[in-house]
């Protein structure tokens, strides 16, 4: 599970089932519970990912966190999910001291769909846990 706290913000990811495909595990479909919570609003939906994608993320998300920890050069870190259910931007700030996250959430079918936009900061203390819960999400089991 993945569970991002800011203030009065909450983003949560919670696996719930595993498709699994045949001999090819890196396309797996990952079920999900997407929550994301602010004082004056609530959306909940459910969102599918594949491994693929997610260990992309999870290997760039390492990546970032060297290098805020060590003073390196950071990159942002784009995510947009194959069904484009979420979407996440990690960008470095000019310090280098922390990241801002900047999300979008589709609860429904794009076309037809209420999009939620939003951002939080972020310091290196994050990572570790968010880095965690993408690999229990992609170790879910079936």
């Amino acid at each position: 599970m993945i569970e991002i706290v800011n203030d009065r913000k909450i983003l949560r990811v919670t696996p719930f089932e595993r498709e699994n495909t045949p001999d090819i595990p890196q396309y797996d479909w990952i079920q999900t519970y997407v929550e994301y919570e602010l004082p004056e609003l609530k959306a909940q939906y459910q969102a599918s990912f594949n491994v693929g994608e997610l260990n992309i993320l999870k290997n760039k998300l390492t990546e970032l966190h060297i290098n805020l920890v060590n003073g390196g050069k950071a990159q942002e870190v784009v995510f947009d999910s194959t069904e484009n259910q979420l979407n996440l931007i990690f960008t470095p700030s000019p310090s280098g001291q922390g990241v801002l996250l900047t999300l979008t959430l589709r609860p429904e079918n794009p076309a037809e769909s209420v999009v939620i936009s939003d951002s939080l900061g972020m310091d290196e203390s994050y990572f570790p846990a968010l880095i965690s819960g993408l690999d229990e999400i992609i170790n879910w089991p079936s």
